[in-house]
């Protein structure tokens, strides 16, 4: 089997530049040499001690990532990234899955608040991670929402799809008010002044930054807030249509209407469908997550297309950062969101 010594006297290098490309120090060693010892090693099929470099520096090239349901769409395309950057940086994964979906289902929805139930399970999976030798713990959420409180470890960690109110945790997030903003706007350039909003529950953050971007963009156009067009959901499909139904009933309804999930945008069409109202002639709607099913309804729903891939190899390069003892400035961030434009979201222009 093929040393490390035999590999440093066929590229012609030092064992430390051997070394410095086993750990992707690349500014230690240059494009030429980085490649021309990669060929080595693969030529002679030299195969790293992962586990012996490990005791001698104590550090390992592993990653913790405990996912708090891995069947969650979100979760998967955020796992997606975090392997990809990893892969780049040259760092393994072991995954914990908490697998909460069911655990927090209380017959209608995910009620996230028995999450904090689960802390002891949770700090059982940071203790197996951490005799496994893991350097540094990503966390992901399987909803944007408040963890503060939940993991308690010395090792370097950073939350995925989740945020804190912590000053010193490093959060990554999606940028909810900006996007909403831009929606709306979108709304407005069509010619739409009253515009509905189906909201989630009142005490959530991503519904109070994504309120802000509505509000946002009907103060930039000079248009007055309308309390009454807006209608409480619970990120249900159930309330969506409830909520729906009861902006129709205003004297004036709205003529399009922002949801803040996809899963309230399909109950609110059902509700539309019910009321022989038209989608998009009548009523324009757009929801946010761009669930798989968004392009499967009829007509096929507008939505928001959250980063999460990025999300996770964003995460994954601040972990590694954190490893290394890089300072991280920027301990909060949220990542820019895209429209999909379907057609239930068009133009009257376009329409007739």
């Amino acid at each position: 089997m093929a040393t490390l010594k035999d590999v440093a006297k066929k590229a012609g290098v030092s064992t430390a530049t051997v070394s410095y490309v086993l750990n992707g120090r690349l500014d230690k060693v240059g494009p030429e040499v980085t490649k021309r010892v990669q060929e080595v090693m693969k030529e002679l099929g030299y195969q790293p001690n992962m586990m012996a470099r490990a005791l001698r520096s104590r550090k390992t090239n592993i990653i913790g990532v405990l996912s708090e349901d891995v069947t969650t769409f979100q979760v998967s395309s955020i796992l997606k990234g975090i392997n990809q950057a990893a892969d780049e940086m040259k760092y393994q994964i072991i995954l914990g899955d908490l697998a909460l979906s069911d655990k927090i289902w209380n017959g209608r929805i995910q009620d996230y608040s028995q999450v904090i139930s689960y802390q002891e399970e949770i700090q059982e999976k940071l203790n197996i991670f951490r005799a496994a030798g893991v350097s540094g713990v990503i966390y992901v959420g399987m909803h944007n929402r408040d963890v503060s409180g939940l993991l308690n470890t010395d090792m370097p960690l950073v939350y995925a799809y989740c945020y804190t109110k912590e000053e010193e945790d490093i959060t990554v997030d999606c940028d909810n008010q900006v996007i909403s903003c831009q929606l709306v706007e979108k709304m407005l350039h069509k010619g739409h002044r009253r515009i509905g909003l189906i909201s989630g529950p009142v005490d959530s953050i991503p519904t109070y930054r994504r309120m802000m971007g509505y509000q946002e963009a009907l103060m930039q156009s000079g248009i007055t807030f309308d309390p009454s067009l807006i209608a409480y959901g619970n990120w249900s499909d159930g309330s969506g249509y409830t909520a729906c139904m009861e902006l129709l009933a205003l004297e004036n309804p709205p003529t399009a209407i922002y949801c803040m999930n996809d899963w309230m945008a399909l109950g609110a069409m059902k509700a539309l469908k019910e009321k022989n109202i038209a989608v998009p002639r009548q009523v324009e709607i757009a929801g946010f997550d761009d669930i798989d099913l968004c392009g499967f309804v009829e007509p096929p729903l507008t939505s928001v297309e959250l980063p999460m891939t990025e999300i996770g190899r964003e995460a994954a390069q601040i972990v590694v950062d954190l490893i290394h003892g890089k300072k991280v400035d920027d301990r909060h961030r949220e990542l820019s969101c895209c429209l999909k434009e379907r057609e239930s979201f068009q133009s009257r222009k376009e329409e007739n």
